[in-house]
């Protein structure tokens, strides 16, 4: 199929005078280092915010319980009933909202930390998509090229008169030729080069 693809673009190109077809690995490439510059940049400003963000959870989860600590304590003075009745009644309910409040701040804190602890992972996802698209790549270009040296080869040793002179059924080219369709064929079912 890429040899039709390669005979088109020729064919093509002879007709309409089109120029050479840009490299598309160079143009790959490029996008690919591209976008990991980006997904690094951004997967560092996501670190700086998971490091914010648990030291913030980390202090109001202090402040809860200092919070819950100082509510247990007034209950206990409650309950021996060393404070009037209007103090009681005043400072268990500021003690209870003080402790929800801490709470409810304590959860918002939490929450923050695992939405963006859930950006940078799915930054890194993305980051080890990107290096493995690019090694896969350069080794799809690597595979392309070793077919183009192939096949200049077998052009060069149809022309050469020593080779012509030589029986066709050369056991030893033969089996390099099988034996390259027959990589090129199981790293086709494998997923390509990888």
């Amino acid at each position: 199929m890429g040899e039709n693809l390669r005979r088109v673009r020729r064919v093509t190109q002879m007709r309409f005078g089109a120029s050479e077809p840009v490299d598309t690995y160079a143009q790959t490439y490029a996008r690919l280092d591209a976008a990991i510059a980006s997904t690094a940049a951004r997967q560092d400003v996501l670190r700086s915010q998971v490091r914010a963000a648990w030291e913030v959870m980390r202090h109001y989860s202090a402040v809860t319980r200092s919070y819950g600590t100082r509510l247990k304590a007034l209950e206990a003075v409650i309950a021996d009933e060393q404070l009037a009745g209007g103090q009681t009644v005043d400072l268990a309910s500021t003690a209870r909202r003080m402790h929800e409040l801490a709470a409810r701040i304590e959860a918002t804190a939490r929450h923050h930390f695992e939405v963006v602890r859930a950006k940078e992972s799915r930054v890194e996802e993305l980051m080890q998509k990107l290096t493995s698209s690019k090694s896969q790549l350069k080794l799809a270009q690597t595979a392309e090229d070793h077919q183009n040296r192939l096949r200049a080869l077998e052009a060069a040793g149809e022309q050469d008169p020593l080779v012509l002179g030589r029986n066709r059924s050369d056991h030893e080219l033969r089996d390099a030729a099988r034996l390259a369709r027959e990589a090129e064929a199981l790293a086709g079912l494998k997923g390509g080069w990888s």
